[in-house]
């Protein structure tokens, strides 16, 4: 019987070693949220390791939990308006937190497509 080699790509779009500023609030904080300071405090600022049109790879400490939801913005070079998703938090780990995009405008999507064009892929 001839051998087959059958591989699985756990991802659905390749990353690329993109490094984004994105802030993020997670939702359970948003409804306890009482005024404008609260919102400013609760809101983190990280940089992405790497990125892809499914998510991106948090770098740092995030202090997140898998499944948390988060609101997000980021900005890239090519589009003047910050970009704002929702995410899922897919995973935790000492080295950052992946997140995996769950609504994004089709706009938006096409941006950040040509923008991780421009990087080599990811190895």
């Amino acid at each position: 019987m001839p051998e087959a080699n059958i591989s699985f790509n756990k991802r659905a779009y390749p990353r690329v070693p993109a490094h984004i500023p994105v802030s993020f609030l997670v939702m359970k904080e948003h409804k306890e949220l009482k005024n404008i300071r609260e919102l400013i405090e609760k809101t983190k600022t990280v940089e992405s390791v790497d990125a892809s049109l499914g998510g991106m790879k948090l770098g740092g400490e995030p202090a997140l939990v898998q499944g948390d939801i988060l609101t997000l913005k980021f900005s890239i070079p090519t589009k003047t308006a910050p970009i704002s998703a929702f995410a899922e938090v897919a995973w935790v780990g000492p080295e950052g937190a992946g997140i995996r995009f769950l609504a994004l405008k089709d706009e938006d999507r096409q941006s950040l497509e040509l923008y991780l064009q421009s990087f080599p892929p990811k190895t």
